[in-house]
């Protein structure tokens, strides 16, 4: 992209951000130099991953956050995390409905979003788009991902602060997802308090999780209930992470995670120029056939890009 282009970003020049976004989808090359570009400039954006099954009302929630955040006074991007917008446009228009109260504002910048050819996939893709979003000047960022087993786990490798939506009578699911919760959740909203059984969800996760960091948390996004208090909550969170260090540590994992994906990227990438695709190819067959273990064929593989040394 032109240096015109990057400036147009950096001063959050909605068209400009949106070509960027097309380019990483696409997994454009030219993607790569606009990144770089425009990473210094990234970092001040409070990341919020919100997670959970679908029918759970993690949009409508987004769009009441949103609204929140705006009376605070706070810039907001939203990215609609949907691999299968790539086949339907169902979902897309869905979130459109959704947020349209958005759409006007200036302050808020809405994208539903999919990898149709970027090389770390989609979760590549997302934490690309993120940068974008920190670099045009967003305040809060929320990614929504339907919580489907990678993808749940994934949200935590893009953000500082995860929420996960559940609905009243979700208990049995809940405690097969207890481990996976455990492990990314900092909030577990109950949405759709309105419905019949919510106090008894509510009970059951605090059976579950009570003695935990965990916040466990009402809402009715419907009737706009909960969401004052539901941000209030967040920003209290951010505050004290900062102050007791452990948002700075989340920030290195980040990092370090992002690092090594894209080092995983660079070094798959280099071995199939190295000794081509059908190279690795039948080294695949060989271990599906049981004709080498996967530990000896890395090593073999790993010989070809001298990165052990022979012998």
């Amino acid at each position: 992209m032109a240096a015109n282009s990057i400036k147009q970003i950096l001063n959050g020049d909605v068209r400009a951000v949106a070509s960027l976004m097309s380019l990483i989808e696409d997994g454009d090359l030219k993607a790569r130099a606009a990144l770089r570009a425009i990473y210094p400039h990234t970092g001040r954006a409070h990341v919020i991953g919100v997670t959970g099954a679908a029918g759970t009302g993690k949009s409508s929630l987004i769009d009441r956050m949103t609204a929140e955040y705006r009376r605070l006074k706070k810039s907001v991007g939203i990215l609609a995390v949907d691999p299968s917008s790539l086949f339907s446009t169902g979902a897309l228009l869905g979130d459109r409905i959704r947020m349209r109260d958005h759409f006007l504002d200036d302050g808020v910048f809405i994208r539903s979003f999919a990898s149709r050819g970027s090389r770390g996939g989609l979760a590549g893709a997302v934490r690309d788009a993120i940068h974008v979003l920190d670099a045009m000047g967003k305040e809060l960022i929320f990614v929504e991902t339907i919580g489907v087993g990678q993808d749940q786990l994934e949200i935590a490798a893009w953000a500082d602060l995860v929420v996960v939506v559940l609905m009243p009578e979700m208990g049995d699911e809940v405690q097969g997802m207890k481990a996976g919760l455990a492990e990314i959740a900092d909030l577990l909203v109950v949405n759709k308090t309105d419905l019949a059984g919510a106090d008894k969800t509510m009970g059951e996760l605090q059976t579950l999780f009570g003695d935990s960091d965990i916040l466990i948390m009402p809402a009715s996004a419907l009737n706009d209930e909960g969401t004052q208090l539901l941000v209030r909550s967040i920003e209290e969170r951010r505050t004290r992470s900062l102050g007791n260090g452990s948002y700075q540590r989340k920030r290195l994992d980040l990092c370090r995670q992002e690092l090594l994906s894209l080092l995983q990227e660079r070094v798959v990438a280099e071995l199939a120029k190295r000794i081509g695709e059908g190279a690795l190819e039948r080294q695949l067959k060989r271990v599906v056939g049981r004709q080498i273990d996967p530990y000896s064929a890395v090593e073999e593989l790993a010989k070809k890009l001298s990165l052990v040394r022979r012998g």
